[in-house]
């Protein structure tokens, strides 16, 4: 038998809990950039279903003024969890970081130096 999917409530709780860790872990600079980026839930990317978080108004290289907001696709991301046996938790802080780190003008590559890629 196949268990079923966990519900929407119970997935924007734990990405809740995931992102109050990261936000408790941050040094003061980082935390105070993400302290003004709201970060939305949603199901999935209307857009873009394969996805697991979005950024709005990306400025390379530079803090962006506009903060955001960070948007994660929940089910998007407990998908891909129970497709390839990882951590939902895990994905949603990786996510998280990921998109934190566009608000703070963070490339690709820059993310992938710091091991948020």
């Amino acid at each position: 038998m196949t268990p079923s999917p966990p519900s929407w409530p119970n997935l924007q709780t734990r990405a809740q809990s995931v992102i109050e860790a990261v936000l408790a872990e941050l040094p003061p600079e980082v935390l105070v950039e993400a302290q003004k980026v709201p970060c939305l839930f949603e199901r999935e990317c209307a857009e873009d279903p394969d996805i697991f978080g979005t950024y709005g108004h990306f400025e390379p290289g530079e803090v962006s003024p506009a903060n955001g907001p960070i948007i994660l696709y929940l089910a998007t991301i407990a998908d891909y969890c129970d497709e390839e046996g990882e951590d939902y938790e895990t994905e949603v802080r990786l996510t998280y970081l990921h998109e934190l780190g566009h608000h703070l003008g963070w490339d690709e590559g820059d993310l992938e130096e710091r091991g948020l890629d």
